[in-house]
């Protein structure tokens, strides 16, 4: 099998484990591990960001894409926002122009655009977005078989 077809293989079946499809009526599986931290900026009034470390509170490994999770606000509106599992920056392998389609699992897994959780544990977790005119808080992230509650109260500005 060529490289090009395993990898191909490979996201394919990485996203029929992942179940990404939405339903309010399935249990959470993931929960805030500590007080979510959400900050705004001075400058940028409408924009938010929620650092955290979220924990798998299931008995089965969970494997998420933070493509795939949505920013909600009350009304169940979908936000420009986006996502990522970790707690620093890492600098992608290729250009902007030269992103392979797909971009392999391994790549995925270092910037923190995938993740697997395994029951009990807990990873960073990062999401950003921004608030529009008729939004209405608090906004939750949705992650296909469940969402989390972003709380509102405590949106701390930040020095800009």
């Amino acid at each position: 099998m060529s490289r090009r077809a395993l990898t191909l293989a490979t996201a394919t079946a990485v996203l029929a484990v992942a179940g990404c499809g939405g339903g309010g009526d399935k249990p959470s599986r993931l929960s805030w591990s500590g007080k979510p931290q959400v900050f705004r900026s001075r400058t940028l009034r409408h924009d938010r960001i929620v650092m955290a470390h979220v924990r798998n509170t299931s008995n089965k490994t969970l494997y998420l894409l933070a493509s795939k999770l949505v920013v909600r606000d009350a009304d169940g509106r979908r936000l420009n926002g986006s996502a990522a599992f970790t707690n620093s920056y890492a600098h992608g392998l290729f250009g902007a122009y030269q992103q392979p389609d797909p971009v392999p699992p391994a790549e995925l897994l270092r910037l923190g655009k995938a993740v697997y959780i395994p029951p009990g544990a807990s990873v960073p977790f990062y999401a950003a977005w921004r608030l529009g005119p008729h939004t209405r808080e608090p906004v939750s992230i949705d992650y296909g078989s469940g969402s989390l509650k972003v709380p509102s109260e405590n949106a701390r500005p930040t020095a800009s």
